[in-house]
């Protein structure tokens, strides 16, 4: 038996302004086997307007502790759940008899406002019975050590990526062939807001790839990205006090935490900074304004704050798909050195710990610091794909040294002279293509601390 329930209203700036998160609840009766959404925006005006679409059952939408069963943003028109299958974004599993919910985002409503219609159809006679109970969260997966490797090694990946189960235009399987032949090693799947694709990334098994399931936390003020956390974290977060509630959430998870893309063309993050210890310094290409991500993570460093960078591609296609962004999986590429094997424990470890480098790509330009501590040694450099290219020295927000060009690949004792207070951190770069130009960036290593 197919049920049928239609809805429409109309959304002002100022309601999205004051209440970004419209719930439309609607009644499932016993023995439900599917629920398929069609919902559409439209405009009383000019502009752009963007509203998002997701789905709660019967636990309710209570922040931290509802009942999530997915997300599309405003990727598609239509989605489906079933016990067995659901639209990629989107929870399959029981559809326990109750109240569910519609979430609508009300990302960009211009003036004067804008017109939402939704039709939600319920089929019944020979699914769940009125006993099932909602899935279960999802039990951390294995932390296998996909290789072991001798001593300390750098290897490359990408921490920041999308595919079909948001709005990313590929299936996950499509993404690690790619991310193979451009030769990284691990590759995090951080699709917005949802956990739909955590299965199917604990479930690859390949020798050459390490998948680490992610979910950027996609905020209307922000982006951030978890690691290793196979539990949805809520992303309805719209003033300060509610993002401390989260970082302290995530915190209690023990799982790695970063700020997203802080600049202008991010988008921006525009919430309080509650505590980040990991900052995406480097996301696309270097021209994509990451100077300005550079710029405010220095001034943190200056501060005092001791914030680890990562870079990530955010790409959101691969070959065969059409691009969708300038952005490409492995530019720019995150180098983590771990130590003994190479595994998701052991790489998000490094991340954490401050083992990280970033270069333009898996076969760019390299640079690493290291410090030898207690022998009173100074702090070495090391680089490698770097002929032509400038090493710079930046101590406590200043650069200290500039070299000739490089050779390819060498290594180098810091100047005895230079000295530095809190911080050391080292970049690779190469003049800009035109007169005038930003220097380009093509490499920058996690900094040294001062022995306190």
């Amino acid at each position: 038996m197919l049920h049928e329930t239609v809805q429409s209203g109309f959304a002002t700036p100022a309601e999205a302004a004051a209440v970004p998160f419209r719930y439309i609840p609607f009644t499932v009766p016993p023995r439900c086997s599917r629920i398929s959404v069609t919902y559409d925006f439209g405009m009383a005006g000019e502009g752009n307007p963007v509203i998002d679409i997701g789905l709660f059952d019967p636990r309710g939408t209570e922040p931290l502790t509802g009942g999530f069963r997915g997300w599309s943003g405003a990727a598609r028109r239509q989605f489906f759940v079933a016990r067995e299958r659901a639209t990629p974004g989107y929870l399959a599993g029981p559809l326990p008899a109750g109240t569910w919910s519609i979430v609508l985002g009300l990302y960009t409503i211009p003036d004067p406002g804008v017109r939402w219609s939704l039709r939600i159809e319920i089929e019944t006679g020979d699914g769940s019975g009125p006993g099932d109970v909602p899935p279960a969260p999802a039990q951390q997966a294995r932390r296998f050590a996909s290789e072991r490797v001798p001593g300390r090694v750098w290897v490359p990946g990408d921490l920041h990526s999308h595919s079909e189960h948001s709005d990313g235009a590929n299936p996950i399987g499509e993404i690690a062939s790619f991310a193979i032949e451009r030769g990284l090693r691990f590759l995090a799947i951080t699709d917005h807001n949802t956990t739909s694709h955590h299965a199917e990334v604990d479930a690859f098994d390949h020798p050459q790839l390490l998948l680490i399931p992610g979910e950027e936390v996609t905020t209307y003020s922000g982006h951030a990205n978890t690691w290793g956390l196979r539990e949805w974290v809520d992303f309805r977060v719209s003033s300060d006090e509610e993002m401390h509630r989260l970082f302290r959430w995530v915190a209690a998870r023990g799982v790695p935490f970063s700020m997203n893309h802080p600049k202008s063309v991010g988008p921006p993050w525009q919430l309080c900074d509650p505590g980040f210890a990991i900052r995406e310094v480097w996301q696309a290409p270097w021209r994509w304004y990451n100077w300005e991500s550079v710029r405010d993570w220095e001034a943190e460093l200056v501060a005092g704050r001791r914030v680890i960078p990562v870079g990530g591609s955010d790409a959101h296609s691969v070959p065969p798909a059409e691009p969708v962004h300038p952005h490409h999986i492995g530019d720019p590429t995150t180098w983590v050195q771990v130590v003994g094997e190479v595994s998701e424990t052991a790489i998000l470890s490094a991340a954490t710990e401050g083992r990280t480098t970033i270069s333009e790509s898996p076969g760019g330009p390299f640079v690493a610091l290291s410090q030898v501590k207690g022998e009173g040694a100074p702090p070495e450099v090391e680089w490698e794909r770097a002929g032509g290219c400038t090493l710079v020295l930046v101590a406590d927000g200043e650069v200290r040294f500039r070299s000739e060009p490089l050779a390819a690949r060498g290594t180098m004792a810091i100047p005895a002279g230079l000295r530095f207070g809190r911080y050391l951190r080292a970049e690779l770069r190469s003049p800009g293509p035109l007169p005038g130009d930003h220097e380009l960036t093509r490499a920058l290593a996690a900094p040294v601390w001062a022995e306190k």
